[in-house]
């Protein structure tokens, strides 16, 4: 039976929300092991390694992925040109890493990093053949792919190969030789599933349409790699391996929330924004209500995190990681603005506006250097502040794009997402209340979380019984049937 695009997008919401709630359970589980069998260094270098593969996989793969998903009419001559480009700039790539890796360690101050880009350098082979076949699977909203390809890979890839070898003593070497493997299956299942040709084709034409849209898109995803991985750069080389293992572990626990919510609704939203790039009205009703349901979730996540950020890492990391708790704490202070910019670059993709976004992209990617140097004096901690405020600025140079891409104005932003914004700082409050009445009665880290947690489940299902009638972003989900019912019976 055929599909609406609605209910593609909502089944595709459904699979991502669902596949990175488990991938996100399985992540934190294999951290909790990770980091007590590697050291803070090791942590260390392999950050700095996956900071100058992920830099050149943009260059690599220079937008092709995501030119093939918004192009309203594909070709099979696309497809292949997409393939052969892809290939040629990932092998360029892996030359350009292989050969400079000397330079690069040197650029980090950690000589060890050398031997490490040589071999990590074959990431880029290896996910340039993958790229054309997760963008098909993408642009034909199969979800339900995507995310088991995702999760197995993982699973197998970090889940037992990382995790085995790093018992047995392997150290850094079983995270890289986890990540290769990954890549590997990644690129296996998902041309298993999504076969297309893999023949050479030089067409300009072709080579000219997915260039122009993928130049822009990866201008702006270089600016704003910069800006993300901008702390990073800057603790590596001021505060070194030890200081940069304790900051990235403290912002692999931020970002968990924005993969598993943020990341999940730009995966659905952006071929379905792009599907719907000719009809304004609707572009703005998915803007909003995106922006509706980010609000509602992170802001009460934010202070989740923040509040019970001591127990997390005592418990996750264990005491020797206890310097990591201020920097968990001000970086998810900036959960809002993080998640909430991602609906600007959703949008803007998919409208084609590329080139605008690069240019704010650069602005924030100066924000993250400057505040971060800046903030490198006084420590990890100032690197976050720094981060937190160049987040802020990002966000409102997105939102503000949007707005100006829709048509409508901040007053009418705000007014549209008070109803969220209300209900986010009751729940936000409850939880406040909860974790504090039960940390006088409870010692136990395990057990303040289990019933912190599991209390602030009880009150949020609460408030969500008596306000659902509010959220209007519950009007694209199936079961709202179920809570027009709730609301009539009230």
């Amino acid at each position: 039976m055929n599909k609406s695009l609605t209910q593609k997008t909502f089944l595709g919401f459904f699979w991502q929300f669902g596949g990175a709630i488990f991938k996100t359970v399985l992540q934190l589980a294999v951290l909790v092991i990770l980091a007590r069998l590697i050291s803070k260094a090791d942590f260390g270098i392999v950050q700095s390694s996956m900071v100058v593969v992920g830099l050149a996989k943009l260059i690599s793969q220079m937008g092709v992925g995501p030119a093939l998903v918004q192009k309203k009419e594909l070709t099979e001559l696309h497809i292949r040109a997409g393939t052969t480009l892809t290939f040629l700039l990932s092998f360029f790539s892996f030359l350009i890493v292989y050969i400079s890796s000397g330079i690069l360690a040197d650029f980090f101050r950690m000589p060890a990093l050398k031997e490490v880009l040589k071999i990590v350098s074959i990431l880029f082979i290896i996910e340039g053949f993958s790229t054309v076949s997760q963008s098909m699977l993408l642009r034909e909203m199969k979800q339900k792919i995507l995310v088991q390809i995702d999760f197995i890979s993982y699973l197998i890839g970090y889940g037992i190969v990382a995790v085995t070898l790093s018992y047995f003593g392997f150290g850094l070497w079983s995270l890289i030789i986890g990540q290769i493997m990954q890549s590997t299956l990644m690129c296996i299942l998902s041309f298993v599933k999504s076969r297309h040709s893999i023949l050479p084709y030089f067409g300009r034409s072709e080579f000219k349409e997915l260039l122009y849209f993928g130049g822009g898109f990866t201008i702006a995803r270089l600016f704003n790699y910069i800006a993300n991985e901008g702390d990073n750069i800057v603790v590596g080389r001021y505060l070194g391996a030890d200081a940069l293992g304790a900051y990235s572990r403290a912002y692999s626990i931020m970002v968990k929330p924005v993969g598993l919510i943020g990341d999940s609704i730009d995966k659905v939203l952006f071929p379905a924004m792009s599907a719907r790039q000719s009809q304004p009205k609707r572009l703005i009703e998915a803007f909003v209500n995106g922006s509706k349901m980010i609000t509602l979730i992170c802001i009460p996540i934010s202070i989740i995190i923040i509040s019970s950020s001591e127990e997390i890492i005592n418990l996750m990391l264990g005491n020797k990681w206890s310097e990591t708790v201020l920097p968990l704490q001000i970086l998810s202070a900036g959960l809002i603005f993080r998640m909430g910019y991602k609906m600007g670059d959703c949008l803007t993709r998919a409208t084609g506006k590329v080139y605008s976004r690069a240019r704010r992209q650069f602005i924030y990617a100066i924000c993250v250097l400057v505040g971060c140097y800046v903030g490198s004096f006084w420590g990890i901690n100032g690197v976050a502040i720094g981060t937190f405020f160049a987040v802020f600025v990002n966000y409102v140079l997105m939102i503000h794009l949007s707005l100006t891409i829709l048509k409508i104005n901040w007053l009418y932003f705000l007014k549209r997402i008070s109803p969220e914004l209300f209900i986010s700082i009751l729940l936000s409050l409850g939880f406040l209340g909860v974790i504090s009445i039960i940390r006088i009665y409870v010692p136990l880290d395990i057990i303040v979380l289990l019933l912190s947690y599991g209390l602030f489940g009880i009150i949020s299902a609460i408030l969500f019984y008596f306000y659902s009638y509010k959220l209007s972003f519950i009007e694209i989900f199936p079961f709202e049937k179920f809570l027009s019912k709730i609301t009539k019976k009230r």
